[in-house]
C-alpha cells in the first residue's frame, strides 16, 4: 500500500454486532402461520383460515427456518426458560426451607428433590467438556468363528 492512499474502516464493531444478531428473513406468511400455529390454532383451522390445504400448511411449519423460528420463541417464553426454571426452583426451596423453620418439620427427600432439580438445571447450563474421538474396538475371533461354522 502506497503512503498516499487512505483506508476509510466502514464497518464499526456496533454494525458488525447488528449483522450478526440478525435473523435470517422469514417470509411474512410464513411467520403469520408459525405464530398462529403457536397460539394453538389447528392445521385444519390454519388451512381454512389461509385458504391453503392441510399438507401446505404442514410443510410451512416443517421447513427449516420457521421449525427454528418457533423452537426459538419457545425456549425464549414460559418455564422452558432456563431463568425462569432456575427462578422456580429457587422460590420452591426458599419456600420449602421457610415452611420447615415454622412447622420444626422438614421434609428431606422433597427438599433433596427440589435440589437435585436445581442441579440437574446447573448441569444443563454447563458448557459441555470437549471429548476426544471415541474409538470403536471391536475383537474379531476369527478362528473360532471358522472352527465353529465347520464343525456344525
Amino acid at each position: 500500500m502506497r503512503d498516499n492512499q487512505v483506508v476509510i474502516k466502514t464497518d464499526t464493531l456496533e454494525s458488525n454486532l447488528v449483522k450478526s444478531l440478525e435473523a435470517p428473513k422469514l417470509d411474512p406468511i410464513y411467520l403469520s402461520i408459525a405464530n398462529d400455529h403457536m397460539s394453538g390454532i389447528s392445521v385444519e383451522d390454519l388451512s381454512n383460515m389461509y385458504d391453503i390445504s392441510q399438507d401446505l400448511v404442514t410443510s410451512i411449519i416443517a421447513k427449516k427456518e420457521v421449525e427454528n423460528y418457533i423452537n426459538g420463541v419457545l425456549l425464549t417464553q414460559g418455564y422452558v426458560h432456563r431463568n425462569k426454571r432456575l427462578a422456580l426452583i429457587n422460590k420452591v426451596i426458599d419456600k420449602k426451607l421457610e415452611e420447615a423453620e415454622e412447622t420444626g418439620v422438614l421434609s428431606k427427600k422433597d427438599l433433596l428433590d427440589w435440589l437435585k432439580h436445581l442441579k440437574d438445571e446447573e448441569t444443563s447450563i454447563r458448557p459441555k467438556e470437549k471429548q476426544g474421538p471415541a474409538v470403536a474396538i471391536q475383537v474379531n475371533n476369527y478362528d473360532k468363528l471358522m472352527n465353529d461354522l465347520l464343525t456344525d
